[in-house]
């Protein structure tokens, strides 16, 4: 039925919605530059970014540990008459050869993984010589963690004295309520990113996605959309990196 994930009116909705929150993706992992390349995404959701390398003309190939998430996947690339090679795959043992791929992509997904260095190592292993790992996770000094989570919601609510930091940081996640649903988050500072990526050969890190109702929804009007604008590439929600192998 149309809108239960199942149509193409459903997939679009979705990237449509995916621009709106984050307009600044195909600036920054230029999608149209992957044609013709080899590219693996881990943790594929939807697959909305996996049909964006896809429609772009790239050799597109998918890997998530939730069935439902394959499913869907498949479900959109088939709806926009798209290819991709999905498969069930922990990130920390990728089912492919040493540099298979001139491009590992990963959106917000390792930062819910408790030890992210495995999956790090897999990334480079199945990198070929001079290919780019795109990765994006959630970035520690963003107004979103400190002010909206940890300060409004932590503090002034009260949930990080009955969650706990843990349990607070799970509310991120559309359905968490921080205790029978408790899904892992963690966020990371540019130190932390350059320490993980320190094996590659080059790695740009930049921070993105501020929005004003990141420091407080009640005040957010009160916000200059100019100030807004300049702190995005400090306070924004997720720090991202370009790095090559």
């Amino acid at each position: 039925m149309a809108g239960d994930g199942d149509d193409l009116a459903h997939f679009e909705q979705v990237a449509a919605e995916r621009d709106r929150v984050q307009p600044w993706m195909d600036e920054v992992f230029r999608f149209a530059d992957f044609a013709g390349k080899k590219v693996l995404e881990v943790g594929i959701g939807l697959g909305t970014d996996l049909a964006r390398f896809a429609a772009a003309g790239a050799e597109c190939h998918g890997v998530d540990i939730t069935d439902r998430h394959i499913e869907l996947a498949r479900r959109n690339m088939a709806a926009r008459g798209l290819g991709a090679d999905i498969r069930r795959a922990d990130a920390a043992a990728l089912p492919y050869g040493d540099g298979t791929f001139q491009a590992v992509y990963s959106f917000g997904v390792l930062h819910h993984v408790p030890d992210i260095a495995p999956c790090i190592a897999e990334v480079r292993r199945v990198l070929a010589p001079g290919g780019v790992f795109l990765v994006a996770l959630y970035h520690t000094w963003s107004a979103f963690h400190l002010f909206r989570k940890v300060l409004t919601h932590g503090i002034g609510r009260g949930d990080l004295f009955r969650l706990g930091y843990r349990g607070l940081m799970a509310t991120t996640e559309a359905g968490a309520d921080g205790r029978a649903i408790r899904p892992y988050v963690k966020t990371y500072s540019r130190t932390e990113v350059a320490r993980l990526l320190r094996d590659f050969r080059e790695t740009d890190i930049l921070v993105r996605q501020l929005w004003a109702d990141h420091f407080d929804p009640l005040t957010e009007r009160l916000i200059p959309a100019r100030l807004v604008e300049r702190l995005d590439g400090v306070l924004g929600w997720y720090v991202v990196a370009i790095a090559r192998k």
